[in-house]
């Protein structure tokens, strides 16, 4: 059992809105998400596969189009829901050390822009059209620019967050699926119990409805054909009780083994989200004050209640 927190700051980006507040407004008035194929995927054994068809936009937060354009898709994501938390909860703003506030951070699979990446494999191809290692760091390297590759890294969500937020604290990554990312909850948790950070900012997000994403998730058996892929963050920061004693809390985080298929109860209004899942349904049962469960692809179930 993990101790008791105080939430004070939550932000989410889903495909119902751009904040966490529209996203709750969305569900409230009964909308839910709507999915189509992926036109890229058509002809292939994965065209049924559905993908969201509104996006969440992150533009709103981090206007800044020459940063944007050299963060991946998951890193600008985060980066917007940190933003929405701290402008909440302002630990820095209250007196709280740069390097007493820790970041935890989940991420999904990363995937390049498409345009980019399939010109890159082309021409990383081999005369007998089979990928070849000289074509690669020949032809292949030179058609992207080096600064593309920070997209396919796992720990630049934190990365920005950290460099946009001034947090120099403890810091973890956890990645791919939702039981990974609900670790970065147990890990903010148990580092605040210890005193290691005076505050934790835990963030999450994910991008499944990317083509990429979305075959490797449906080939590995974690996406059904009825469900629908959505890109999604959020983004919680927490602080020990005693610092906060009217503050809406997140208590009684538990992560146990269980043989369940995945099971995600927000996907039927805000589609599978994956490695933002945890941290989506965190923020939104901390709005409303209701406790909740997930059970993730690695077949994990999470659960806290809300107090």
């Amino acid at each position: 059992m993990c101790p008791e927190l105080s939430v004070t700051g939550a932000g989410a980006l889903t495909c119902l809105g751009d904040t966490l507040q529209t996203t709750l407004e969305a569900l409230a008035a009964g909308r839910r998400v709507q999915g189509a194929p992926f036109p890229f995927l058509a002809g292939t054994p994965y065209a049924a596969c559905r993908a969201a068809q509104a996006e969440p936009d992150a533009a709103a937060h981090i206007p800044d189009r020459r940063l944007r354009k050299f963060m991946s898709r998951h890193a600008e994501l985060a980066a917007a829901a940190a933003r929405q938390a701290l402008a909440q909860s302002s630990p820095l703003a209250r007196g709280i050390a740069p390097e007493r506030i820790g970041l935890y951070a989940g991420v999904g699979l990363a995937a390049m822009e498409m345009n980019t990446s399939t010109g890159f494999l082309r021409k990383s191809l081999g005369e007998d059209g089979a990928f070849s290692q000289k074509a690669f760091a020949g032809a292949g390297l030179h058609t992207i620019h080096p600064l593309w590759s920070f997209h396919t890294l796992a720990n630049m969500p934190a990365c920005i967050v950290s460099v946009l937020e001034g947090v120099k604290g403890d810091n973890g990554l956890y990645t791919p699926w939702e039981d990974q990312t609900a670790f970065a909850l147990i890990e903010a948790a148990h580092a605040l119990a210890r005193g290691d950070v005076d505050c934790a900012v835990v963030v999450a997000s994910d991008t499944p409805s990317h083509p990429a994403s979305l075959v490797k998730l449906v080939q590995a058996g974690h996406l059904a054909p009825t469900e629908i892929a959505a890109s999604g963050a959020a983004c919680l920061v927490l602080e020990r009780v005693e610092a906060h004693k009217n503050s809406p809390r997140l208590g009684n985080l538990a992560l146990r083994l269980t043989d369940a298929p995945p099971d995600d109860p927000l996907a039927p209004f805000i589609g599978r989200t994956v490695a933002a899942a945890p941290l989506l349904l965190a923020a939104l049962a901390a709005s409303l004050a209701l406790p909740c469960r997930l059970t993730g692809c690695g077949g994990h179930t999470f659960s806290f209640g809300i107090t």
